[in-house]
């Protein structure tokens, strides 16, 4: 997901990226002196005003984010971030425990990566039926409950048996035949 940048907004970003990589936190007033200084040794010259434009400028395109030691080109680095991230990808509508079980993993793992993803826009969450799923960030909303439901696996049996027995089928016979509570 490249994001287009000014040359400016790239010569902060920079600096930006100096200024985390000392294992800082992002934060836009203890940043603006830090850029001023840097851009002073560099003989650039953009004034705090337009610094602090370029910042607001970054952080709405979700490059950077207040309070965070990351940024976007970090953010799929991380190994399981990317696998829970791909995996949302591949499964759109997927929900909370759909993940922690198929990847195995912890679900205070899955949730911090979760929460990374969504702050930094790579996914997007809706709540349905009391459930949190998850959508690639760029994927559109549409037919979502529609997406949701059949993902799930009691939902793809059924599908499947109504698709061999297209004629019509009670109720109780789809129930018995699956061996489900319907």
């Amino acid at each position: 997901m490249p994001v287009e940048l000014q040359e400016q907004e790239k010569l902060v970003l920079n600096v930006i990226q100096e200024y985390l990589n000392k294992n800082r936190i992002f934060n836009m007033k203890e940043i603006l002196p830090f850029i001023t200084a840097r851009f002073k040794m560099a003989s650039i010259d953009i004034n705090n005003r337009g610094i602090e434009e370029i910042l607001k400028v970054l952080v709405n395109k979700k490059l950077i984010v207040e309070g965070s030691k990351l940024y976007r080109d970090d953010i799929l680095i991380n190994e399981k971030r990317n696998l829970i991230y791909e995996f949302i990808v591949k499964n759109p509508g997927t929900y909370f425990n759909r993940v922690v079980k198929v990847l195995n993993l912890s679900n205070h793992v899955i949730i911090w990566h979760l929460e990374i993803l969504l702050k930094f826009e790579y996914i997007k969450k809706q709540n349905i039926d009391n459930h949190d799923i998850f959508f690639d960030f760029n994927y559109r909303l549409r037919n979502t409950e529609l997406k949701y439901f059949t993902s799930k696996e009691k939902s793809k049996l059924i599908i499947d048996y109504l698709k061999i027995n297209d004629i019509g089928v009670v109720k109780t016979r789809l129930s018995t035949d699956l061996k489900l509570h319907i």
